[in-house]
């Protein structure tokens, strides 16, 4: 082919390309100046407003379809923050659970200490403020060690009381700190009666929880729930009217010398935070059998 044949083609290709940009610009300017005198309703927004109704359900099922995925990965840069947040929020919980609970534990002491002061007034008792700071580690004893001794006036045998009753004696003695056998230990005796008949007899512990009380009448009169008291009969070790339980089992005499019967004490020895030591007793009062003072 000649050179002069192919400079004639590239001529006319250029030829062609440039009435096709005159054509462009034409169509451009007729589209501009007829939706312009259409004021926004000529043809070309019509045309518009169907592509839009056409295309928008499609966009909103893109987007629904989209949208968690990005969330997803959007996600990312904000997990460092959120578990900074989630920290700072359990630690709030921590410190706020840590001072409900310190405020129980203050309330608790505190009403510990109201009923020990309403059992000494009760009873017109002289007595020693200590607090428990341990439990015997034997499982045959049932022992508790308080934080006063012979320095504090402490002697052996001393009756040790909470503000619900009777907790037991001092049974050893240190310079300052002391040894209480529980009224629930095997090795424990008190002398008590029946509030409702003043029938007495010996309450023995047996290890557990509860206590036994052995009538000294066979044929005395007793119902669940009747209230025991300290009878002041061993010796003066115990003063009388020292509430110790109820009747929690009241079955026939098995034979004709005593009946046994089962007290649920009114202390709770698993709980024991403040106690009192009897060191005497004011002749002011003496404690009925209900446990209010008389002349």
């Amino acid at each position: 082919m000649s050179r002069a044949g192919e400079m004639i083609r590239m001529f006319d290709r250029s030829k062609r390309v440039r009435w096709l940009l005159v054509i462009l610009i034409v169509v451009s300017l007729a589209i501009i100046t007829i939706d312009y005198r259409g004021k926004g309703n000529g043809p070309f927004e019509k045309i518009g407003h169907v592509a839009l109704t056409v295309l928008s359900p499609i966009q909103h099922g893109l987007v629904t379809i989209f949208r968690p995925i990005g969330n997803f990965f959007a996600g990312f840069t904000e997990v460092p923050g959120l578990r900074a947040r989630v920290s700072a929020l359990q630690r709030q919980v921590a410190e706020l659970r840590a001072g409900e609970n310190s405020v129980a534990e203050v309330q608790r002491e505190n009403d510990s200490l109201r009923r020990l002061l309403g059992i000494r007034d009760r009873y017109n008792l002289d007595t020693v403020a200590a607090q428990v700071i341990g439990v015997s580690p034997s499982n045959f004893e049932r022992t508790v060690f308080i934080d006063r001794g012979s320095r504090s006036g402490v002697k052996k045998d001393m009756p040790v009381i909470a503000g619900d009753g009777l907790v037991g004696r001092v049974i050893r003695v240190g310079p300052t700190t002391s040894e209480v056998l529980l009224l629930i230990d095997r090795t424990s005796a008190v002398a008590s009666r029946v509030v409702s008949s003043g029938e007495t007899g010996l309450l023995e512990g047996d290890g557990s929880e509860v206590a036994r009380l052995e009538l000294f009448n066979p044929d005395a009169k007793l119902a669940v729930g009747d209230r025991i008291v300290t009878s002041g009969y061993d010796r003066g070790l115990f003063p009388p009217g020292i509430p110790v339980g109820t009747v929690v089992s009241a079955p026939p005499a098995q034979s004709n010398l005593s009946r046994v019967v089962e007290i649920q004490p009114f202390v709770d020895f698993s709980s024991l935070d403040y106690v009192l030591l009897v060191v005497g007793q004011t002749a002011a009062a003496t404690p009925s059998p209900t446990g209010s003072a008389v002349p």
